[in-house]
């Protein structure tokens, strides 16, 4: 990932996070609400962050930006040293089902091996059946559970 990824980057995420908004809007109209209130967007900072981070990737066809996995090494959480966090897969529709995905999650596992950390994080919609199939198929073990969070309000 580089500097010149930004817009690419910012595309694909505001076209995800519209197919993920009708999804919702589909499967759960009380969360779809709640979503689309908070209008989540990429903004250069968000971006910057993790092309600092030096673990998170694009793929890319013809020179043009296809998928992204967007990821941040945290030095200790859960009783684990140094783990990998990944806050986003995404991959454009058309590209799908051709070994995108598990090209970037192999990416990032090599990078992991190469860097000497202990355990990959994230967490998955289990509404999302293409992702939890994309993880099993590179090794992630994935578990049901709940998200417990609280937004701070100033």
């Amino acid at each position: 990932m580089n500097k010149k990824d930004f817009e690419p980057y910012k595309r694909l995420f505001e076209e995800a996070y519209a197919e993920y908004l009708e999804f919702l809007k589909q499967n759960n109209p009380i969360k779809y609400r709640k979503e689309k209130r908070e209008k989540r967007k990429v903004t250069s900072s968000r971006f910057n962050f993790y092309l600092k981070t030096g673990n998170s990737f694009v793929a890319e066809e013809r020179d043009s930006v296809i998928g992204y996995v967007a990821s941040q090494t945290i030095p200790y959480m859960h009783g684990v040293d140094k783990l990998l966090w990944i806050e986003y897969v995404v991959v454009k529709p058309e590209f799908r089902k051709r070994g995108v995905g598990t090209a970037l999650l192999q990416k990032l596992l090599d990078f992991a091996k190469h860097n000497g950390i202990d355990r990959i994080y994230t967490t998955i919609n289990p509404d999302n059946e293409a992702s939890i199939k994309l993880h099993q198929k590179v090794g992630f073990n994935v578990e049901s559970w709940k998200i417990a969070s609280l937004r701070i309000i100033q």
